[in-house]
């Protein structure tokens, strides 16, 4: 069953869409075909203190490793959002994640309530490349995925 507040809340505020989602939100993380590397199954946690609207802390999980870093969250407008930070004693330590609520019909219907982009690398060394797609699941769909199982 679908909620209508997503209906509603098509384009709006990423905020808004987090909030009601509450802390921690799963983001999972598909490798880019043309990413060079190998990329490892991996999903984002991310967690939102009570006394912070710019601040978050991301922890990487991809198999037996776990990674954590502070990040900031940056409102764009209009729906859209980035979130900036820096992993360290990694080979890519920088990444700048976009999310938006402005999700095709497609993938609303697959479950998503937030997609985006990941770039990953090192700042000093050459930039960041895209590495991954980034995807938000609705609470009322990872709940039915979990029942179903």
């Amino acid at each position: 069953m679908v909620q209508m507040f997503y209906y509603e809340n098509h384009g709006q505020a990423c905020r808004k869409i987090l909030n009601h989602e509450g802390s921690p939100s799963k983001i999972f993380l598909f490798a880019d075909e043309g990413y060079a590397k190998t990329a490892p199954t991996a999903h984002w946690i991310l967690k939102r203190p009570w006394w912070s609207i710019t601040f978050c802390k991301i922890t990487e999980i991809t198999a037996t490793r776990r990674i954590s870093a502070r990040a900031k969250i940056v409102d764009l407008g209009r729906g859209n959002m980035c979130i900036k930070g820096r992993f360290k004693e990694v080979e890519d330590p920088d990444f700048r994640m976009y999310l938006t609520t402005h999700v095709t019909s497609a993938d609303f219907k697959q479950g998503y309530s937030m997609t985006g982009t990941l770039e990953r690398g090192n700042k000093k060394k050459g930039g960041l490349h895209l590495t991954h797609f980034a995807m938000l699941k609705r609470r009322d769909y990872l709940k039915d995925d979990n029942n179903n199982k």
